[in-house]
């Protein structure tokens, strides 16, 4: 959904960097010719340094806490809508971050959009 939502005209030549941990999925010979097929650079963790992959396993527990482990799903569908929905909204309008200025991530990007914009014009 992220990548349908930032790209809508696809990844290709966007530049896009994917960082992986060295498990078994992003390390498969059909993730990483998927990757280079979509043009996305995909960089590696070291290994043994979960610090490398921290913000990435936040969010994933954050998700977990605040939206799976609260929830009774009946079916995946069920499960899909209302996690997508709950980082739609809750996570990317709601939830503030002080890594962000105490900012929702919606809010940090519009601000971080306008700064730059002020920059360069």
């Amino acid at each position: 959904m992220a990548l349908n939502n930032e790209f809508s005209d696809g990844v290709r030549g966007n530049g896009l960097r994917l960082i992986s941990d060295n498990g078994s999925q992003p390390t498969s010979c059909n993730f990483i010719n998927d990757m280079k097929t979509l043009g996305i650079d995909q960089i590696f963790t070291s290994y043994d340094n979960p610090k490398d992959n921290a913000d990435t396993e936040r969010v994933i527990r954050t998700i977990k806490e605040e939206c799976i482990w609260i929830n009774d799903f009946d079916n995946f569908k069920e499960a899909k809508e209302t996690i997508g929905k709950w980082i739609e909204y809750d996570y990317n309008k709601l939830y503030i971050h002080s890594s962000l200025g105490y900012l929702s991530p919606e809010e940090f990007e519009r601000s971080f959009e306008n700064t730059t914009a002020k920059v360069v014009a």
